[in-house]
């Protein structure tokens, strides 16, 4: 008796047009493709190298099904600069409203391009990021499933849905006022003020209602969540999320683990050789990592300060420091005399490094990080206790669960957002923490006693279950499979 053999499903992924939202969406497609799925994965021109780049770092096996295509942007229609096409190239916050509405055009054309996909290349699942509110029609028009796709956790996902169901933050009488958000029962006090939330709960912001509106209606139309984690993780975080929304929670992660047999090497360039060869020559867990991510930057008084406390570490610190072209005279005057010293206690990169590779080296002992979502997953993915300063967005969340939920961390005890483009940069901020705040966090982590002992311990717990999540029969795997059935 002869069979049919049904096509294969066809995801067709587009991932939002953010930097740290596009990495770890490629490599969620990287997993699909391991998996026998065919991904199409639509991005923009500008887009399109980092893309092929993740495509390729992940090896033959995982690229093999992936096809990449870029869509022109349409930013000079929309009145955006020249190359304008991500988040985190918007040069001011007056030029936002014109950058969503570029990414509705992009939607329209990209629309356009999957009508084109005739069986059996029709797409029979869209993925797409949170920006990417137009993705919901498209895929309803082409008869598919659709899924969202967050740059963050289970755990702030149930915190967002929390406060967009219930408001606690509306009771309170100050921006300080702390109010809690009680999304896991075994877990005694979640508390936030306004002030520490998202743009999203904001009351005054300087994005219009409009596009917070239509995010959170994307987000309440999809068929389902795609979230870059694990449930070992954050405990039962995913299957409450489920049960909050009603709709399919899929943690597919930590995907910084996507063809990490291939970063041996770390890549060509001087910078990454000059990172490992700096580490090479440290004892294990004796080296302190800070980076503050992709968008961190500090006004230059609180670099100062962390600076000072940097310097004045017993142990090696290896220090990323994004936008330091912009940085005043006299705070670069102050690196150049105070860092990469002879005894080579301080390494400063000034702009890129090599952050996984650096986090697996068995040099490093601590992570001093901003706590965003990618930079917590690839910590616990390489089994290493944070110290967590957040910045902005869902930050102060992940920071609850690194300190508080699962154990892992210090805080340093910041309270407030540092300035950012979705809510006004402000010049000439003053320093909320100083330089003996820091050491007095930095000494807890890379020591702690038996406390510090538990907080490694732990971590390398999270390590070892974080590889087994991935592996075959794993909770990450059996997700990507369940994903792949949903576009079946």
């Amino acid at each position: 008796m002869e069979t049919t053999q049904l096509p294969k499903p066809h995801l067709v992924v587009i991932p939002s047009p953010i930097t740290s939202h596009i990495i770890p969406t490629v490599d969620i497609c990287c997993l699909l493709a391991a998996h026998g799925a065919p991904v199409t994965i639509i991005t923009t021109p500008a887009s399109a190298e980092l893309v092929q780049s993740r495509v390729h770092r992940a090896g033959q096996g995982s690229s093999a099904g992936i096809t990449v295509t870029a869509i022109p942007f349409p930013g000079a229609e929309a009145g955006l600069p020249d190359g304008c096409e991500r988040l985190d190239h918007v040069p001011s916050v007056a030029l936002l409203q014109k950058f969503f509405h570029a990414t509705e055009l992009f939607g329209e054309a990209a629309a356009q391009h999957c009508r084109r996909l005739m069986a059996p290349r029709r797409p029979t699942c869209v993925v797409a990021g949170m920006c990417n509110t137009w993705a919901h029609a498209m895929a309803r028009e082409l008869g598919a499933p659709c899924f969202i796709f967050y740059g963050h956790g289970a755990f702030s996902s149930l915190c967002f849905d929390y406060l967009y169901t219930h408001r606690p933050q509306e009771a309170v009488a100050s921006l300080d006022e702390p109010f809690d958000v009680p999304v896991l029962p075994s877990f005694d006090e979640c508390k936030f003020t306004r002030r520490q939330l998202p743009v999203f709960f904001q009351q005054s912001t300087n994005i219009k209602d409009g596009v917070l509106r239509g995010i959170r209606e994307f987000d309440m139309a999809v068929d389902g969540i795609v979230v870059n984690s694990f449930e070992e993780l954050e405990r039962d975080s995913a299957a409450r999320l489920a049960a909050a929304t009603g709709k399919a929670v899929l943690a597919v992660g930590p995907v910084s683990l996507c063809g990490a047999d291939s970063r041996a090497g770390t890549g060509s360039s001087d910078e990454a050789r000059r990172c490992v060869a700096w580490l090479d020559a440290k004892k294990a867990s004796s080296v302190l990592y800070v980076c503050f991510g992709s968008n961190g930057r500090m006004p230059p008084a609180q670099l100062m300060q962390l600076g000072l406390a940097l310097v004045a570490c017993p142990w090696p610190v290896l220090w990323v420091i994004k936008g330091a072209d912009t940085l005043p005279d006299h705070v670069n005057e102050w690196l150049q005399h105070s860092t990469d010293d002879a005894d080579g206690q301080c390494l400063v990169v000034r702009g890129w490094a090599p952050q996984v590779p650096i986090l697996e080296h068995p040099a490093v002992g601590g992570f001093l990080t901003h706590c965003g979502w990618g930079s917590t997953l690839e910590s616990v993915a390489a089994g290493v206790p944070m110290a967590t300063w957040p910045f902005f967005a869902e930050q102060f969340m992940n920071e609850k669960l690194i300190v508080d939920v699962l154990g892992i961390g210090v805080s340093v005890g910041v309270t407030k957002p540092t300035e950012n483009l979705l809510n006004g940069v402000k010049d000439g901020a003053e320093p909320e923490v100083g330089t003996e705040q820091v050491k007095r966090a930095l000494n807890k982590l890379m020591d702690g006693g038996a406390q510090g002992e538990d907080r490694r311990s732990k971590a390398r717990e999270l390590k070892a279950k974080a590889k087994a999540a991935l592996e075959n029969g794993g909770s990450s795997y059996m997700n990507l499979e369940k994903l792949i059935q949903f576009a079946a």
